[in-house]
C-alpha cells in the first residue's frame, strides 16, 4: 500500500479536522479524524510486502468483479498472487452512501432522525433522566439540520472509507492469525483482498434488491433503522413480532440467505487465496466470525430492544 497515500490522506484529515473543529465548516470534525485514522492505518500497512506474483499474470479489474459471481476460486486464485482492494472498497463505499442517502430521502429525513431521537429518549437511562432528556431534545433541531447539510452528507464518503477499510483490516488479521494458528499459509494482504472482495457480491445484491425494494414498497410501510441496513426478507424474522421478542426477532434475521452466501465466499477466498489454507481452515475461520457478528447483534437487540420495536 502507497505510504505517499497514506501520508497525503492523514494530512488533509487534519485539515479537515481543524475545519470543524473551529467552526469554519461546522461538522467535519468526525470525518477529519477518521481520515486521519484511516491515512495511519495506510501508513501502517505500507511496511507489510506483498507476496511474490511468481510471473501470473494480473486478471483485470473489472474481470475480476464480473467473475466473482461465475467463477469466484479462479478469482481468488489469482488474488494470491495479485492481491488488491481499493476498486472493491470504493464500490461498496459508494454503494452505502448511496443507499443511505436514497433511504433518507425515500422516508423523509425529519421522520428517520426523530425517530431515531424518540427512541433514545425511550431507554431507560435516558428516560429516567430529566437532565439528559433535556439535552437530546434541545439537540433535536439540530441533528435534523446536520442530517440534511448536504457538506456533511459529502463527508459520509470519506468517514465510511475510512470505516469500512478499517473493519476490513481488522477482520483480514483475524484471519491471517486463524490461518497461522490452524497450520495455514497466508500473506496479510491475501487475507485483506480475500476479506474485501468476499464481501463484494454480497453487497452489491444486496444494494440492487434493497434499491428496487425500497421504491416499490409504500415508505410507511419501511421500518426507520432496521431497514436502513436491508429490506430483504431472505431470513425467519418473520416469524416473530420485533416488539414482542426483539432478540429472537435479531437472531433468526441473521439466519439468511446472503449471510450463507457471505461465509461460502469468505471461506472458498480463504481456500484459494493462501497457501496450505485448507476448506476446513475457511470454513472454521468464516463461520467463527460470522457466529461473533450475530453474537453482536443479539447483544444490541437485547441492550437497545426498543430500537427495532
Amino acid at each position: 500500500m502507497n505510504r505517499i497515500a497514506g501520508i497525503v490522506f492523514a494530512a488533509i484529515g487534519l485539515i479537515v479536522a481543524v475545519l470543524g473543529a473551529t467552526k469554519v465548516v461546522p461538522g467535519l470534525t468526525a470525518p477529519g479524524v477518521f481520515m486521519i485514522l484511516l491515512g495511519g492505518l495506510v501508513i501502517g500497512l505500507s511496511f507489510i510486502s506483498l507476496p511474490q506474483d511468481d510471473g501470473v499474470e494480473r486478471m483485470p479489474t473489472a474481470s475480476t468483479i464480473v467473475n466473482l459471481f461465475f467463477s469466484p476460486t479462479e478469482v481468488f486464485k489469482n488474488l494470491r498472487y495479485h492481491p488488491r482492494w481499493l476498486v472493491a472498497a470504493l464500490l461498496t463505499v459508494f454503494m452505502s452512501v448511496t443507499f443511505s442517502n436514497l433511504f433518507n430521502m425515500r422516508l423523509g429525513y425529519d421522520r428517520v432522525q426523530n425517530y431515531a431521537i424518540d427512541k433514545t429518549l425511550e431507554m431507560p437511562m435516558i428516560a429516567n433522566n430529566e437532565e439528559a432528556r433535556k439535552q437530546i431534545e434541545a439537540g433535536r433541531a439540530k441533528q435534523l439540520e446536520d442530517a440534511k447539510n448536504p457538506v456533511l452528507r459529502v463527508a459520509q464518503i470519506p468517514a465510511a472509507f475510512a470505516g469500512f477499510t478499517a473493519l476490513y483490516a481488522l477482520l483480514a488479521l483475524v484471519y491471517f492469525l486463524f490461518a497461522m494458528a490452524m497450520g495455514g499459509k497466508l500473506n496479510f494482504w491475501q487475507a485483506f483482498s480475500a476479506a474485501v472482495y468476499a464481501s463484494l457480491p454480497v453487497n452489491i445484491i444486496k444494494f440492487v434488491i434493497n434499491t428496487i425494494i425500497l421504491f416499490i414498497k409504500d415508505p410507511t410501510d419501511i421500518h426507520p433503522i432496521t431497514g436502513q441496513s436491508s429490506l430483504i426478507q431472505d431470513n425467519f424474522s418473520f416469524l416473530v413480532v420485533p416488539a414482542e421478542h426483539p432478540v429472537i426477532y435479531t437472531f433468526l434475521g441473521t439466519i439468511s440467505l446472503l449471510g450463507i452466501y457471505w461465509i461460502w465466499m469468505n471461506a472458498t477466498g480463504l481456500k484459494n487465496v493462501g497457501e496450505r489454507v485448507s476448506g476446513t481452515i475457511g470454513w472454521a475461520a468464516s463461520l467463527t466470525v460470522y457466529g461473533v457478528l450475530i453474537l453482536l447483534a443479539v447483544s444490541m437487540a437485547a441492550l437497545f430492544p426498543n430500537f427495532i420495536s
